[in-house]
């Protein structure tokens, strides 16, 4: 009898192990996902077109997914502190990163910030914000091709101002000045909107920065626009030439945004988020909210998102070499 019991426990180990890797194989599928509430880490402060897009889709994808999704803001470092703390989450599917341009161009700019654009998986590319280069409106300057001309003339005559180091606005500058072969001097300020205070003050002579940012001084006509650094002309102010147009195509300086998890988050999660939130962004009432608040909606899956960004991280490093920063 006792041996038969002992014959019994032996064969019901095997069984209990193939239900043990059932339930795993289970869980590791995305079937049980998600269990609990959902964090989306905006890595800046409330008010500005991260936190305005991730909480109105967060509002969508809460009914999509069956789970509160919420958003959370962790700042500073300018969006360091916020895109870490990501990195050092668990690979999960339950924390979530909405990000700009700096999560590629930080860790070019600051060496040893203890993330790299390859620690995370996109889901989403939410869609890009127009920017735009600007000068005083006495300014003499009428053209992009009048402004790099006087800027290659008079090397170390000209400024820009930037955000800080490592910021869209100071590697978009960096890139001008590689393509064209313009001089221009950095000078970090902070912020867009004491960039903007300090081209009108004729403090600087120029910088690259988002049209949300400066729209009001330029209908006012206190700012001139000399071109929208993309591809095509922004709707908003058709008349402003693209970089592309004045033959520059790899111009191309338009801030994006996209959701993010951590690298090694399981693929059957990475797919439920992805279908999640394209299925948020094709609700038109979703998407003209996020429209109005001044960013283009582009909802592209995670395989389209991964190549752009393969780009974009092989352009700025050429652009940080190039410009020596970080080094």
């Amino acid at each position: 009898m006792c041996r038969h019991r002992k014959r019994y426990s032996i064969v019901s180990v095997p069984g209990l192990l193939v239900l043990v890797l059932i339930f795993f194989i289970s869980l590791a599928d995305g079937a049980e996902y998600p269990a609990k509430t959902i964090q989306i880490i905006n890595p800046f402060p409330p008010g500005a077109i991260t936190d305005i897009s991730a909480r109105i889709v967060s509002e969508k994808l809460s009914s999509l997914l069956g789970q509160a999704v919420v958003v959370i803001n962790k700042t500073g470092g300018g969006g360091a502190v916020g895109i870490k703390a990501v990195k050092d989450a668990p690979a999960d599917g339950y924390t979530i990163l909405i990000a700009p341009p700096p999560i590629a161009l930080i860790p070019l700019a600051r060496k040893g910030i203890g993330f790299a654009l390859s620690d995370f998986t996109p889901i989403n590319f939410i869609g890009s914000n127009p920017s735009i280069m600007v000068v005083k409106a006495d300014a003499p300057w009428r053209s992009l091709e009048q402004l790099i001309a006087d800027a290659k003339k008079n090397p170390g005559k000209f400024t820009f101002g930037s955000p800080g180091t490592g910021t869209s606005g100071h590697f978009g500058m960096e890139l001008i000045k590689m393509v064209t072969g313009a001089d221009f001097i950095h000078v970090p300020l902070g912020g867009e909107a004491p960039v903007a205070t300090a081209i009108l003050g004729g403090n600087i002579h120029t910088s690259v920065v988002t049209l949300g940012t400066v729209r009001t001084h330029l209908e006012a006509g206190s700012l001139r626009a000399l071109a929208v650094t993309a591809q095509k002309r922004a709707k908003e102010f058709p008349d402003v030439p693209a970089t592309a147009e004045k033959g520059y195509p790899s111009i191309n300086v338009s801030p994006w945004f996209i959701f993010f998890v951590r690298a090694n988050t399981e693929p059957a999660i990475v797919d439920k988020l992805a279908k999640a939130f394209k299925e948020a962004l094709q609700d038109k009432e979703i998407a003209g909210r996020i429209e109005k608040a001044g960013l283009a909606v582009e909802n592209r899956g995670p395989e389209e998102t991964a190549k752009f960004l393969a780009q974009e991280h092989k352009k700025w490093s050429e652009v940080a070499r190039v410009a020596k920063i970080g080094q």
